[in-house]
């Protein structure tokens, strides 16, 4: 019997995303239909990779199968590849990299594998899926988060549209949850895929995505109705872009050492000049620098520079995406204007698909908060109070784990909470560093204190602070108010942006 193989791939996943991974793991029996195999789990510790690596009969994963799992491992994060169609060079780092993992569980079956699972993450320290029952990841959709400029509804048919370059197959059952600002918990409801459009059917008007048939509950369809467009928002697009923020190095292009031949050949091409180079990368603080990538499609970036590159300049962008993996590709500048460069790539396949897969992890996103604060226990209050209100929540504590966690959450962050009294780097040294970097402008930045002492509340906001609040506040009011903080600077900015285009 001839046996297909899939690796699902999480190049990094810190702890608070390795309840997702459970959760998709769990779901592999459903995701391949009762197909009889076996899974494989690897673990390693000090890099965060995780592989979970399927075996089943060739005949039981089709198109379809492989679909349905490359869209949900892309929305929590992994990516998903056959392992037959790997390059040589492809296969020598994977296995290279399951050699370094010290935790394996191997041939599972895949009838054992929740049960498997279980045993797995247990022994990675986790806690277990709040709810057991739900087996399966819901289709999140949070209608404030990146994803709105990418979603219509049709309120006569039912039909949700959700753009992207990863879809599940026609036909699919989902459970869905809807968020929107100020509501405690998702609207949920279920959902079937009644259309799929692929990038190569893609067009100005018709980006590629997916639609969805609204099955009920009648709540859903109100709030779809009542908050959606009709339209995409960038409706002359093909490929929607995705709001982002990383810091960017551009290198002048430099002149090639070889000459030229004295007498080339009449056919000869003549010499080039290498390429400037793009590499998008979290900086250290030595390294800080002003440039930044603003946002990111399928086939294109926006850099916002002082010092972008005329119209027509060939470069080579090295991109850090926000599930951990590198991608190279060429590009050119398409438009220039004083406040930056936009870009077109292209890509081979096989990182086209990884960088669908990223850009399916940005716009699955709810908004997300990082707390950073030396005691755990108000961590963990003001986190579960975030989280409440439909944050995605991670932790640090300390000033310096904090920028570490920003450098890993690349593209990713929306609001940061920070205590200001810490040890070693305190809250406002921690602010004034994060907006040296021009990608973290936009991020909103509330500090608390448990004790406000005169001047301090100036100074911290001078810092880089968009407001600084009193512990005595208690978790749920901070948290309501840094929501209402973030959610004012996404109002200003995009009246900003409208007067801008007017």
């Amino acid at each position: 019997m001839r046996t297909a193989e899939l690796a699902c791939i999480f190049v990094r996943t810190p702890p608070e995303r390795l309840v997702a991974a459970e959760r998709l793991v769990r779901a592999f029996p459903d995701y391949l239909r009762g197909a009889e195999g076996e899974v494989d789990l690897h673990h390693c510790l000090a890099s965060g990779y995780l592989a979970a690596v399927v075996r089943a009969a060739a005949a039981s994963v089709g198109e379809d199968v492989v679909a349905r799992l490359v869209f949900w491992a892309a929305r929590t994060g992994a990516r998903v590849v056959v392992v037959a169609a790997m390059s040589d060079e492809e296969r020598r780092r994977f296995q290279a990299e399951l050699n370094l993992c010290e935790r394996v569980m191997k041939g599972t079956p895949l009838a054992s594998i929740r049960e498997g699972a279980a045993r797995f993450f247990r022994q990675l320290g986790t806690a277990p899926p709040r709810e057991l029952a739900a087996e399966k990841p819901a289709f999140a959709v949070d209608l404030d988060g990146p994803c709105r400029g990418g979603i219509a509804y049709r309120p006569e048919g039912r039909a949700l549209f959700v753009a992207g370059g990863v879809a599940p197959p026609k036909g699919d059952q989902l459970t869905l949850a809807v968020r929107e600002r100020g509501r405690p918990q998702p609207v949920e409801g279920w959902a079937t895929v009644v259309d799929v459009r692929r990038r190569e059917e893609a067009a100005p008007g018709r980006p590629a995505g997916f639609t969805l048939r609204i099955e009920g509950p009648n709540a859903l369809h109100e709030l779809l109705a009542a908050r959606s467009r009709t339209a995409p928002s960038e409706e002359v697009r093909a490929a929607p872009r995705y709001p982002v923020k990383g810091p960017v190095k551009v290198s002048p292009a430099r002149p090639s050492a070889a000459a030229p031949p004295a007498s080339p050949p009449p056919a000869a091409v003549p010499a080039r000049t290498p390429p400037p180079r793009a590499l998008m990368e979290y900086a250290t603080e030595q390294e800080l620098q002003a440039d930044w990538l603003e946002n990111l499609s399928q086939g294109g970036a926006f850099i916002r520079t002082p010092r972008p590159q005329p119209q027509g300049t060939e470069v080579r962008l090295e991109l850090a995406l926000p599930n951990g993996s590198r991608l190279e590709a060429q590009g050119v500048v398409v438009f220039a204007n004083d406040q930056g460069m936009g870009l077109r790539f292209s890509l081979a396949p096989a990182e086209d698909a990884l960088l669908a897969a990223a850009i399916a992890r940005i716009s699955a996103r709810s908004r997300r908060a990082l707390v950073v604060d030396d005691d755990a226990l108000v961590r963990r209050m003001l986190g579960d109070a975030l989280v409440a209100r439909g944050f995605e929540v991670l932790s640090a504590g300390s000033a310096d784990e904090g920028v570490k966690v920003l450098s890993e959450e690349l593209l990713a962050l929306d609001l940061l909470v920070t205590d200001v009294c810490m040890p070693g780097r305190d809250g406002e040294e921690l602010v004034r560093f994060i907006r040296t970097a021009g990608g973290e402008a936009d991020l909103a930045i509330v500090a608390v204190s448990g004790r406000l002492e005169p001047g301090m509340e100036p100074r911290i906001e001078a810092a880089g602070a968009d407001a600084v609040l009193d512990k005595s506040l208690g978790p749920d009011l901070i948290a309501q108010a840094a929501d209402a903080v973030l959610e004012r600077k996404r109002l200003v900015a995009a009246a900003a942006a409208a007067a801008a285009a007017a």
